[in-house]
């Protein structure tokens, strides 16, 4: 789009430059394009199964729909074609709107709007959660309203920027520059964390084992809290942050191995016909074979990895790491939405996802990893593009068929709209 847009010398509204800086507010801006749409697919799933005051029901809906849509126009418009304080004003408009109907939706889950002597412990952990998933939001504004009235405020991309500075290439960051650190770790974390709730509420599992399910809660409540906390003092306390969210982490994976237990066992007698079945029980799979897994291992090789891998090879691998963690969470999302069907279109969608999704994690769990695959070579940097190269391919088919199976469902979903209109 930049290389068409700067071909057509007649419409002066185009703005895409070729600016490192122009490059990392696009990125940016397709960044929270995603997070908008996810996170209003997030709220349209808790509206069906987490416990609120429904008489809220229209008035959130309606400001989270249209704040989404608002902020998707806009910010592609910003992105791609006019840098004007007018659609970057629409564009904090339809944030705000979207804010809004989701602190709607915690007040309308809170013991003002209705009882918690019941469920109590559910509710809890859905109340902390939604709060503590509006607080990650709430660092990214903090950052963004200091821009343009800080010089410590500026544009860049943390994966690449974090990077080059744990190498000493740029100067190390201020309190105020490591909120965007703080947000996009808490935002896409808790995300993950609301969407494991909600899967604990879809799979029935205070039915299945009651005493489970009370534990799966009380690591919920404590993980997402501790977690939350760990993020918040990113900016004072950094050298030790890492190891509050490490404490919130680990109840947090006993919950997700509750809930991969009991969605093993809705596999038995037919259940693995079901591609959105088998989809959910691949996820918390996907999560620590692909995503969590590298953690420890680059952790455990740090001192080899900066001293041996080539810049861009590191860089490569965080922002593998973060797209990899967003991937497998809204294809959680995207079972969640198919079990509402029983039709060809479920079937085919759900098992091009599931097939599609493992082969691109599988190809980018390598590709991510690559200068480790080739440790034996004496041209590291070489070896590793040549894996890189040869992997694509793999990550481009498991991608295709999982972009294919959501295209298929999405443009079924129109066709039916259209069809009762």
């Amino acid at each position: 789009m930049q290389s068409w847009a700067s071909k057509i010398s007649s419409l002066k509204f185009f703005s895409v430059k070729a600016t490192e800086e122009d490059f990392a507010a696009r990125v940016i801006m397709v960044y929270h394009v995603a997070a908008a749409i996810v996170m209003a697919g997030t709220l349209y799933l808790a509206v069906k199964y987490v416990d609120h005051d429904e008489k809220l029901n229209k008035p959130l809906l309606n400001l989270v729909t249209a704040g989404w849509i608002i902020t998707v126009l806009s910010a592609l418009v910003f992105a791609y074609f006019w840098r004007s304080p007018l659609v970057h004003g629409v564009y904090l408009l339809g944030l705000s709107l979207m804010f809004t109907g989701a602190v709607l939706f915690t007040y309308a889950m809170s013991p003002v709007r209705i009882s918690w002597k019941e469920k109590t412990l559910e509710k809890v952990a859905a109340f902390t959660t939604a709060v503590a998933l509006l607080g990650g939001v709430l660092m990214g504004a903090m950052y963004a309203s200091h821009l343009g009235f800080s010089k410590e405020a500026h544009i860049y991309i943390i994966e690449e920027y974090s990077t080059r500075e744990y190498r000493g290439l740029v100067p190390p960051r201020t309190p105020l520059q490591l909120l965007v650190t703080a947000h996009a770790h808490a935002a896409v974390a808790i995300w993950s964390m609301a969407i494991m709730f909600i899967g604990l509420k879809w799979s029935r599992l205070s039915e299945w084992k009651p005493r489970f399910y009370r534990w799966a809660l009380i690591f919920q409540i404590f993980g997402v809290a501790v977690m939350f906390f760990g993020t918040t003092v990113v900016p004072v306390w950094r050298s030790i942050a890492h190891e509050i969210i490490f404490v919130g982490i680990a109840p947090l994976n006993i919950t997700l191995l509750i809930l991969w237990l009991r969605l093993a066992d809705m596999l038995r007698n037919g259940g693995w016909r079901d591609p959105a079945k088998v989809g959910l029980f691949l996820v918390p799979i996907w999560m620590t074979l692909f995503v969590t897994s590298t953690g420890p291992i680059v952790a455990s090789n740090l001192k080899t990895i900066r001293a041996v891998w080539p810049l861009r090879d590191e860089i490569a691998y965080n922002v593998a790491h973060w797209h990899m963690l967003s991937f497998v969470i809204a294809s959680a999302m995207f079972f969640l939405y198919l079990d509402e069907f029983t039709n060809i279109v479920k079937d085919v969608s759900g098992w091009l996802l599931a097939f599609g999704g493992t082969l691109a994690l599988a190809g980018t769990f390598v590709y991510e990893l690559s200068p480790m695959f080739v440790m034996g070579s004496t041209d590291i940097a070489g070896a590793s593009l040549r894996l890189k190269k040869a992997i694509l391919p793999v990550m481009e088919v498991g991608l295709a068929a999982s972009f294919a199976g959501f295209a298929i469902f999405t443009l079924w979903l129109l066709y039916r709209w259209i069809k009762t209109k």
